[in-house]
């Protein structure tokens, strides 16, 4: 996992909005697909449930919906 991390890079900007608005999908299906991982690993079951992950992850993506610079 941490070899995983260290040769994470930073994507490009995206080009324009459309590209950007695909991005945040891609990253919440991807962090969605994770919360069953996360949750072993950090052994989260006794403080939340999935679907209250999710929830919180997409509420912190809403919170950025006003911006409409693409970079």
């Amino acid at each position: 996992m941490a070899q995983a991390i260290r040769n994470a890079k930073v994507p490009p900007n995206s080009v324009n909005l459309e590209e950007a608005r695909q991005r945040v999908f891609e990253f919440f299906r991807s962090a969605c697909r994770s919360l069953p991982t996360v949750m072993e690993v950090y052994n989260l079951y006794d403080v939340a449930t999935i679907s209250q992950l999710r929830s919180t992850i997409a509420s912190e993506i809403r919170k950025n919906d006003h911006i409409t610079n693409p970079k």
